[in-house]
């Protein structure tokens, strides 16, 4: 409790006078080091209401953050000095949480993951990235990304947290960025496994993956993250572009060889969740090759794949 109280004053002093500025390092302070569960819970709490409030205050510096060192130079006004130091504050908390997502308690990981998502809207809605032309795309694809490594440990079974991530996928901007940054990190890993990635972390990119919902059509596309404004005129594009990065995701997943067990669960979907939403399903074919080639029931789905490219595909 006297924690608690302790980080309330902390945030009560920063948000009302600026002056208080160097009291966030106290609120920061519980996510840095080997505190108690609770300690650190309020501290997350502490922070989602500080840097939310600086968000959406328009508090936090706004496009390309110069070097801690560099910020302080005399050729800033204070005000901008004051925006730089706390934006290179809320990148320290950025980088706390995402580590905290990969906490020995639940609660923890569930916390930073909903207070990294809870930047994730404000930034959307109050980006950080300056916009350098009318309908420039703004979303905070960065921060994204590093929310879905969390969502990747290469060790552990992440499938409890990424089912508590699932809600988020139903905005069509965060989809289609989660679907990049996965992308994105397949060909990370495997760099980092010689190709040889561990099947924890295949098993959590096939449960973060396999329930996406992709849209049929253009006018399907209607809730986003991102101010309206930045998308309205690009949603042709913006569908296409879906597709290509859907399709490109489930190739770089497939290319490499996958635990048995996950075989049979990739062959069940692949008729209605991904086929019908790839440009050239006939791409699919080295993957049903090697699948047909591995024997028993998983043979039997994989020829029905074949099948299916066949009669309705015109491999």
């Amino acid at each position: 409790m006297a924690r608690a109280a302790e980080l309330a004053s902390c945030l009560e002093a920063v948000l009302a006078n600026r002056g208080n500025a160097n009291r966030v390092l106290e609120i920061l302070e519980p996510l840095a080091g080997q505190e108690e569960e609770e300690d650190i819970l309020c501290a997350v709490r502490t922070c989602s209401r500080l840097f939310g409030a600086l968000l959406e205050r328009g508090e936090l510096f706004v496009g390309r953050l110069p070097a801690e060192e560099a910020s302080l130079a005399d050729n800033y006004s204070a005000g901008d000095k004051y925006k730089m130091w706390m934006r290179h504050r809320y990148n320290d908390c950025v980088g706390y949480l995402a580590e905290l997502m990969g906490h020995d308690a639940f609660q923890v990981k569930e916390m930073s993951l909903s207070t990294l998502m809870k930047f994730v809207e404000l930034e959307a809605q109050h980006p950080l990235i300056k916009v350098e032309w009318k309908g420039t795309l703004t979303f905070p694809r960065e921060l994204l990304k590093v929310v879905v490594d969390g969502l990747l440990p290469l060790h552990e079974d992440a499938s409890l947290l990424i089912s508590r991530f699932q809600e988020y996928m139903e905005y069509d901007d965060v989809r289609y960025f989660v679907i990049k940054a996965v992308t994105e990190s397949i060909g990370q890993v495997m760099q980092k496994t010689k190709e040889r990635p561990p099947p924890f972390y295949q098993q959590n990119v096939f449960s973060l993956i396999s329930p996406i919902n992709m849209p049929n059509k253009e006018s399907d596309m209607v809730r986003f993250m991102a101010k309206q404004v930045c998308l309205t005129h690009c949603l042709q594009f913006y569908f296409q572009a879906h597709k290509q990065a859907f399709e490109k995701m489930w190739l770089s997943f497939l290319k490499h060889k996958l635990p048995t067990g996950l075989y049979k669960k990739v062959l069940v979907i692949l008729h209605d969740s991904v086929l019908p939403y790839m440009n050239e399903p006939t791409l699919m074919i080295d993957f049903l090759t090697v699948a047909y080639g591995i024997g028993g029931a998983i043979s039997l789905l994989a020829l029905n794949g074949l099948f299916i490219l066949i009669h309705q595909h015109n491999l």
